[in-house]
């Protein structure tokens, strides 16, 4: 049973793998990675610990859940006890949201950040007491759909400003944007971003369906699906080995790559009787280890863990 709600229970054991592919190289001995469901988190509905369609995901220091509930449109910080904290709620007024998508927790974890879509702008949120503390909305032109955010290993938020087609970088400090890149770089529709503690950039693209990695001033480093095709990815989430985990709604699972793109492990359904993932569409990753994948039209987080 889970920790955290009476309600979000596995169950019954998870399925049994299915049979790994393997080649005539493979070494005597070897075993492929696997991923388990250790919890369930949710249900549809719109009070507290329910959710319509979450889809950005993010993890604080302390290992609070932020699970972005796009449909209910707020965000719900869940703690490790168990309690849930509402943020937001319907309209466009300061400390309102209108179908956010994303959120990135500030390193010190005092405050966080959310991709407000339907608004076109960038909201701030203070953890303790939910005051909204500002917002971003133009850097140069307008925001146009911003649909994702992260923080850096420097501690800047990146910002992807889907509509306008560009990435831009903000020093939460200085109150100022610092650099981005843009068409020029290769980027057409950025719906996601993500980096890693190198200090490289990872963009999901809906027109190219791939992420792609990119130095702080654009220089692209390669594509995950230059190895392998992706079905509509979108959030992802890079941990400290440098393995890339990928929400690929379009194929019902989440999908992990090592740090040079080589396909390490799937996981598509929590258990038989629970059914498979439906649309997964993010993940984020806890300072414990956690893995935690939004399992958007199920209307439920799946917190996973390697055998």
């Amino acid at each position: 049973m889970s920790d955290r709600f009476d309600f979000l229970e596995l169950g019954d054991p998870p399925p049994a793998p299915a049979p790994a592919e393997t080649t005539p190289y493979e070494p005597i001995g070897w075993r492929p990675l696997r991923l388990r469901s250790v919890e369930l988190i949710g249900e549809p509905g719109n009070r507290p610990g329910q959710f319509r369609n979450p889809v950005g995901l993010g993890v604080d220091p302390w290992g609070s859940l932020y699970v972005v509930d796009s449909g209910n449109h707020r965000v719900q910080r869940i703690t490790p006890a168990g309690d849930v904290y509402l943020y937001g709620r319907p309209g466009s007024a300061s400390g309102q949201l209108w179908g956010p998508q994303a959120v990135a927790i500030q390193p010190d974890g005092q405050f966080f950040f959310v991709a407000d879509q339907g608004n076109h702008r960038v909201l701030c949120f203070r953890v303790t007491d939910g005051t909204p503390y500002g917002f971003l909305r133009e850097c140069g032109t307008p925001f146009r759909s911003p649909s994702g955010v992260a923080f850096d290993v420097e501690g800047m938020l990146w910002i992807a400003d889907t509509g306008n087609a560009r990435l831009l970088r903000f020093d939460p400090y200085a109150s100022r944007f610092i650099g981005g890149f843009d068409r020029r770089a290769g980027v057409m529709r950025p719906i996601a971003v993500a980096c890693d503690t190198t200090g490289t950039v990872y963009v999901t693209d809906g027109v190219a369906a791939d992420v792609t990695r990119y130095t702080v001033t654009g220089q692209r480093l390669g594509a995950l699906g230059a190895l392998r095709r992706l079905a509509g990815p979108v959030q992802c989430a890079v941990d400290a080995q440098g393995r890339v985990y990928v929400a690929e709604a379009g194929a019902n699972r989440l999908h992990v790559f090592d740090a040079q793109g080589m396909s390490l492990a799937t996981f598509d359904a929590p258990s038989t009787r629970l059914g498979p993932l439906k649309a997964p569409c993010g993940v984020a990753l806890g300072p414990y280890g956690e893995i935690y994948v939004a399992d958007t039209q199920n209307h439920r987080v799946v917190r996973v863990a390697w055998e």
